[in-house]
């Protein structure tokens, strides 16, 4: 597997909250899907640096190659590179390093979903969800070219893994 900056890291993890997205997911998009995302930032000989959000809010963290390799195999990681030219992706992913997570916002999308209707944006970008986080390196790092908000009419804040995952971004 050959791992590049900007590449877009897709997990599907387990939990309680993973569950919770799953079946937003299955809504959404008629699959359980991936429920995490980060973007590569920095790579080395046997590691890849991933700029993600987590409960402990953003952060950048490394995992070894060869265990987004195995994770590939079992069908918990894939890995897509957008085909627009990105600058300075670690700079722009470190700009939120240290943000709260965005736990109003995954609540938000759990409610939008199972009632049908868009709440309003509650966090922006100081408190990050994990696909937010990554919709809005994206957007600085590609000189605004890449606008999820855009392509699916809904706040950075509702944006989710599947979302990106979709995107006809990745093709153009």
């Amino acid at each position: 597997m050959k791992f590049k900056t900007g590449n877009i890291v897709f997990f599907n993890w387990g939990g309680f909250y993973s569950s919770l997205i799953e079946r937003h997911n299955k809504k959404e998009y008629g699959q359980k899907g991936y429920t995490h995302i980060g973007i590569i930032t920095k790579i080395k000989k046997n590691e890849v640096q991933i700029h993600e959000a987590l409960s402990r809010g953003f952060v950048k963290s490394w995992y070894p190659k060869s265990f987004l390799e195995d994770k590939k195999k079992e069908g918990k990681v894939e890995i897509k590179e957008i085909n627009k030219t990105l600058k300075l992706v670690e700079e722009n992913a470190d700009q939120y390093l240290g943000n709260s997570y965005a736990w109003k916002d995954i609540i938000s999308i759990i409610i939008s979903s199972i009632f049908g209707f868009r709440l309003l944006r509650l966090t922006g970008a100081d408190k990050l969800i994990c696909s937010e986080a990554v919709a809005r390196i994206l957007y600085d790092a590609s000189n605004k070219k890449i606008n999820f908000a855009e392509e699916y009419d809904k706040p950075y804040d509702l944006i989710t893994p599947m979302d990106i995952y979709y995107s006809e971004q990745f093709d153009a």
